[in-house]
């Protein structure tokens, strides 16, 4: 009699073998994806400071999510999304949703929009859009004071 063979559909070679490829991806995903989750500035600052990934949602009048990508060459990479704009300003919450990308200098603790310069994308555009339309608004609100200034520039008048 020929010795019968069973298939079995259950082989633990394939099994620790699949355990092991998952562990691998894991890691993987882990060191290259992974961010650390910031409650403070003062976390999110140590990181930035270090250039090490990390995620932040905070800010006072606007509300932004901050991503610190970890370093490219001699900067350091965050991004920056608006998650809410200003309640009392409409161009501002149109912008939500809108993101950038900011080039730091490594080991300066700054926040990434106010160096708007080493900034690209279309957060960037419309906060350059907001900021000329409010110094627009203020030019004409003031000229009467400031054609005053011109023109009297001791300010005894």
């Amino acid at each position: 009699m020929a010795k019968e063979v069973k298939s079995h559909l259950f082989n633990w070679k394939w099994f620790i073998l699949l355990i092991a490829v998952a562990v691998v991806i894991w890691l993987v995903w882990f060191f290259f994806f992974g961010f650390d989750s910031c409650e403070s500035w003062e976390c999110f600052n140590d990181h930035l400071e270090e250039c090490s990934k990390a995620r932040f949602i905070g800010g006072s009048r606007m509300i932004f999510d901050y991503t610190i990508y970890g370093d490219s060459g001699d900067s350091c990479e965050v991004g920056v999304e608006l998650l809410q704009g200003e309640l009392d300003n409409q161009d501002s919450i149109k912008m939500e949703g809108h993101k950038m990308k900011c080039n730091l200098p490594l080991g300066v603790v700054m926040i990434p929009e106010s160096n708007i310069g080493a900034c690209h994308g279309l957060l960037k555009e419309g906060l350059q859009d907001l900021i000329i339309e409010q110094m627009h608004t203020y030019i004409v609100q003031n000229l009467g004071r400031i054609n005053l200034d011109l023109l009297d520039p001791t300010g005894i008048a």
